[in-house]
């Protein structure tokens, strides 16, 4: 039998002083304390390379299941819902996490595994609460235990069952889907359970809710455990081994998955799902875990026609991908790591991995009252891996691109730095956002000659329409007027008629940029003279101290964007917009992503910032 990693730490202050063995406690707030929770301690630091292997779980990800399948996912997919939803609350109710017992039933050869657990760690319990007590409109445990009923009793009506006949869910339940090849796709749901005699009661009504619809069943017997197969493909089939319900697309994933339980290799001794989940945090709601390496192999073709990709390579280069969700004491986050097959990457790809840390200087010229931010690392090196890649396999790319001045000895690619910054905020005219493109040059003046030339070049004129003598129509691209202003002994370049954006473009020091209007540029510049850059601004420190931000970064001021859209309302349209989507916003101080990269690995954090 394999082993099964250790439970979910449990990092919490201590029970109360007269708490004896055995007991639990409650996380309600004592009444009398203003409703408050407890406070949290971090979780520290994403681990890289070395780290334990617990509690695995997550988002399902999409699959490729043929049509008869996505009827049998149907069905038992709104019988997970139903479950899960019941069995939540309770588990809540305690402070201390449990055990993993669903992993040791998931085959070795799972191509998608996901598990999320209803008994989690006690701080991600505390900071979860936490957070749902700033949303008014979700209620105390109480309503929402009974809202979870009262849905569960509507959807469960159809079968004869309520939400009573649902409470022995356990700590965990998860999902494993397994890709032979395109046209063979399996899969089955995992739900630990409490109370093995009322789940087996549970799974009766539920077959005979089935069969008042005209489903039959069948029972066999598969290494010593009783299996209620469907007569007709099509319908799922369903078991209990060793406290887990099983609930599979067909009998073979049923019978796969005891098989797994009676000593089968198992997903939690597979190297690749434990070197993906060693990178993910400890301490969290769910996980998901992709052998991508496989699914590349099986789906090639069709994911290199769509031009898939994960931002530096080709999806095939990939050995896995991990994603887990988690309750931290500034928000929810949700991290990704990706893991890549050295001997696929390319020298471009590897050394853009590789490429050493440095602080982004074009933070420093994004305006401190920006309403949302993107800024990246090395993006030359992608860019010329890319277009490697594309003219290899692009007849007269090379040349074409050559032309556009992108390529060659003196085009674009070779004078950038590879620092790339977008910032967008609030703008008069018709269009009331807009925003600025910078670009790190080493070059400025060949750059700016580059500039000159590509921009003027593009259809930025207002279209007419013309009839022509033969009584056909036409559009007609009317001229774009070009002028030049100063601004702090910067020349702006701006579309002064004729085009229905004044698109311009300047190059302010060691930096190009090209912006919707000519005071989004004149921002730039007094953003870099005055120093009260968005580097600098509390808001924006404060969201990126727990993300990975050393090769990208995402950041968006969500009470800005909120008073922004609020002031293009009218009054009426303003309390509306307050009463139905203000009020559920307000508690989200930001949403921040960033993305650090390794020698032979990417990850990522989103995080939504709820302080």
């Amino acid at each position: 039998m394999s082993q099964t990693p250790p439970p979910p730490p449990d990092d919490v202050s201590l029970p109360p002083a007269d708490a004896q063995p055995g007991d639990t406690w409650s996380i309600d707030p004592t009444p009398g304390q203003g409703g408050t929770f407890p406070v949290v301690p971090g979780e520290g630091s994403l681990p890289v390379i070395q780290s334990e292997l617990t509690d695995p779980g997550g988002t399902p990800p999409p699959t490729g299941s043929p049509r008869r399948s996505l009827r049998v996912a149907g069905v038992v997919l709104a019988a997970i819902l139903i479950v899960v939803g019941a069995a939540g609350a309770a588990a809540f109710l305690m402070l201390r996490g449990s055990g993993e017992v669903i992993l040791d039933k998931v085959p070795a050869d799972a191509d998608v595994v996901v598990t999320a657990y209803l008994d989690p760690a006690a701080s991600q319990k505390l900071n979860l609460l936490r957070m749902a007590s700033k949303f008014p409109d979700l209620g105390d445990q109480e309503h929402l235990r009974q809202q979870v009923n009262d849905a569960l009793d509507s959807m469960l009506s159809g079968i004869g069952m309520t939400h009573d006949d649902v409470g022995w869910v356990g700590s965990e339940v998860g999902l494993y889907v397994e890709v032979k090849n395109p046209n063979d796709v399996s899969f089955a749901f995992l739900l630990a359970a409490d109370d093995e005699a009322a789940a087996r009661a549970s799974l009766q009504k539920f077959r005979q809710g089935l069969e008042g619809q005209g489903v039959t069943f069948r029972t066999t017997d598969h290494d010593g455990v009783e299996v209620t197969v469907p007569a007709e493909a099509g319908e799922p089939s369903f078991a209990i081994v060793d406290g887990v319900v099983v609930i599979g697309g067909s009998e073979e994933a049923v019978d796969t998955t005891i098989d797994t339980a009676h000593g089968g290799s198992t997903i939690a001794d597979d190297p690749g799902f434990q070197r993906v989940t060693a990178a993910l945090p400890d301490a969290k709601l769910g996980v998901a875990f992709v052998d991508a390496a496989h699914l590349a192999d099986t789906f090639g073709d069709q994911l290199a026609a769509a031009g898939v990709t994960t931002g530096i390579t080709s999806l095939s280069a990939l050995d896995g991908i991990g994603v887990s969700v988690s309750a931290e004491p500034d928000g929810l986050a949700m991290d990704t790591v990706m893991l890549y097959d050295d001997a696929k990457l390319t020298d471009g790809q590897r050394a853009t991995l590789s490429a050493p840390d440095h602080p982004n200087p074009l933070l420093d010229l994004v305006p401190g009252d920006a309403l949302g931010m993107y800024a990246v690392e090395h993006l030359d090196m992608s860019i010329q891996d890319s277009i490697q890649q594309i003219t290899r396999t692009t007849p007269g790319a090379a040349q074409q691109l050559e032309q556009l001045g992108v390529t060659g000895p003196d085009g674009l690619l070779s004078q950038l730095t590879g620092d790339v910054a977008v910032e967008a905020t609030t703008q008069s005219g018709p269009i009331g956002y807009g925003g600025a493109l910078m670009v790190g040059t080493s070059d400025p003046q060949a750059t700016q000659g580059w500039l000159d030339r590509t921009i003027r070049q593009l259809p930025l004129g207002q279209r007419t329409v013309r009839q022509q003598p033969n009584g056909d129509f036409e559009f007609v691209q009317q001229p774009v007027k070009w002028a030049t202003e100063d601004h702090g002994g910067v020349a702006i370049t701006y579309a002064s008629s004729g085009s229905d954006l004044p698109v311009a473009y300047a190059v302010v020091g060691d930096v190009a940029v090209v912006a919707t209007s000519p005071d989004q540029i004149e921002r730039v510049i007094d953003t870099k003279a005055s120093g009260s850059s968005i580097s600098s601004d509390a808001g924006f420190t404060s969201a990126i101290a727990n993300v990975p931000a050393s090769d990208g970064v995402l950041y968006l001021d969500v009470p800005a964007l909120v008073d922004s859209v609020r002031h293009q309302l009218s009054p009426q349209e303003a309390a509306d917009f307050d009463q139905q989507v203000g009020k559920d916003l307000a508690p989200i101080e930001a949403v921040v992503a960033g993305s650090e990269n390794g020698s032979d690995q990417q990850r990522l954090r989103l995080l939504v910032r709820i302080p």
